[in-house]
């Protein structure tokens, strides 16, 4: 009986218990990648903003080696998966060191992107992450400023907004690296958060339900033998009203009892006195 007592104690508990912490976890993890995603593509955002203000002045000069020379030694980083530069038609002017195995189709569509655009989305940049490809890339557009129109490159009208566009893609793999090691902690916190769980309760159901129940049946037990009230093992008070509902029972069923031969003696004596008569 116990046995099943207990078990139905602590399942649901444990169950609930372990559900809503899975589910905290869950949710804070989604919170937290969310986070340090747009974090990193802050990051490549930046380097790329870095890198086109870098190339800026060799474009004002017409120094195409000196551009090449930039964008292959960025390539050649070894987070760096892909970097280009486009011109205004969407062509690869100036490409770096690409990695075996890098898919470009995220720039690609990025360009088409900046090429079916309109005139305020043009200035936008784009930005996406593919977590099963372990590649973040960043595409934004290379602006028109007014004094471009001095530099020995100008050969376009100045009302144009955009010159060009330069993408970016670099590895993940310490984002991803990162995100497993807070899945596989955050994995070991529920398991523990289970067996403390468990533990927690089953010593606290113990300790203020189960011994309390066990030394009631006991009384219980030793009041049907016959047992009275002042002779039962004094109680824990750990059930509260129903030990002392219990006692009072017992020291009614006593009371009774005694009442019951105070009634049976003098019966007892009246007829003795008929049968001597």
């Amino acid at each position: 009986m116990f046995d099943n007592l207990i078990a139905r104690a602590i399942v649901p508990v444990t169950i609930a218990v372990t559900g809503f912490v899975i589910f905290v976890c869950i949710l804070l993890y989604s919170f937290v990648k969310s986070d340090m995603t747009a974090e990193a593509l802050r990051n490549v955002n930046n380097c790329a903003d870095t890198v086109v203000k870098s190339t800026r002045s060799a474009m004002m000069e017409d120094d195409q080696r000196a551009i090449q020379d930039i964008v292959s030694n960025i390539g050649t980083r070894p987070s760096v998966e892909l970097i280009r530069i486009y011109d205004q038609e969407g062509q690869v002017q100036y490409a770096g060191e690409e990695k075996q195995g890098v898919q470009s189709e995220t720039v690609e569509t990025h360009i088409a992107n900046f090429l079916q655009a309109d005139f305020a989305t043009k200035k936008q940049d784009q930005r996406d992450i593919d977590h099963s490809s372990g590649n973040i890339t960043v595409s934004l557009p290379i602006l028109n400023e007014p004094k471009c129109s001095t530099a020995a490159c100008h050969f376009h009208a100045d009302d144009e907004p955009v010159l060009g566009y330069f993408s970016i893609a670099v590895t993940s793999g310490a984002l991803e690296k990162t995100l497993a090691v807070l899945r596989y902690r955050m994995m070991i916190f529920s398991v523990m958060v289970l067996f403390l769980t468990i533990g927690g309760v089953t010593a606290l159901l113990r300790m203020n339900l189960f011994l309390p129940i066990l030394r009631l049946t006991y009384n219980a037990e030793q009041a049907a033998q016959g047992v009275t009230e002042p002779d039962l093992p004094k109680s824990d008070h750990k059930l509260g009203k129903l030990n002392k509902d219990f006692r009072l029972l017992v020291k009614q069923r006593d009371q009774a009892l005694e009442d019951l031969k105070a009634l049976e003696v003098p019966d007892g004596n009246v007829d003795d006195g008929s049968d001597k008569s």
